[in-house]
């Protein structure tokens, strides 16, 4: 088995942290620490956490591309079809939950980011909204326009809340998972 190179094991590392722990919280010496290496030998592969920060966002970003890629390929208006294709979304938002749960303090914090982060949210916009519209037209629900772009906002919302605030709550028995979320919101057009 090939040996992890180590700028491939300090964003491994340091998703894990971010993840656990919140990007506001972690420093470049946090990351360092965890890995039981030199701060010096950190900085020898990436600058700091900003850059940290930013590689990662890179990755998430492209996956999130490519998973809207295929799911537009393969839109037919099936609303099974198109939960299984936003289900796959939604774990790659879950794989980077520090940066989908904390969008507004990353796009303030990061500025390199801002441009990228808001024409991806965008690009997830207009997706959900022609997928939706597409089953909606295929079920030929009348005014699907303006129906379909707030099932689109409710859609976008579901995936970047969807599980942020769970721990808040304390009277909450069962934890419900997300594919429960997005299938209430194509319960209307599912075949029984």
């Amino acid at each position: 088995m090939a040996k992890m190179r180590t700028r491939d094991l300090i964003l491994d590392v340091a998703l894990v942290l971010l993840n656990e722990r919140g990007e506001s919280v972690v420093t470049s010496v946090d990351l360092a620490h965890e890995m039981n290496i030199s701060p010096g030998n950190l900085y020898y592969h990436f600058k700091g956490k900003e850059q940290v920060v930013e590689e990662l966002y890179a990755q998430f970003h492209a996956r999130v591309l490519v998973a809207l890629q295929q799911i537009t390929a393969q839109a037919r208006g099936n609303p099974k079809e198109t939960l299984a294709g936003l289900t796959v979304v939604s774990d790659i938002l879950q794989q980077f939950r520090f940066i989908s749960q904390d969008l507004r303090g990353i796009h303030k914090r990061y500025v390199s980011l801002r441009d990228a982060i808001a024409k991806l949210l965008s690009l997830l916009y207009q997706t959900l909204s022609s997928l939706v519209k597409l089953i909606m037209d295929k079920a030929q629900v009348a005014d699907s326009s303006s129906a379909s772009e707030m099932l689109a906002d409710n859609l976008l919302y579901t995936l970047i809340s969807y599980g942020s605030y769970d721990d808040l709550i304390t009277t909450k028995k069962t934890q419900t998972s997300i594919e429960e979320h997005l299938y209430l919101h194509f319960l209307p057009f599912l075949e029984d």
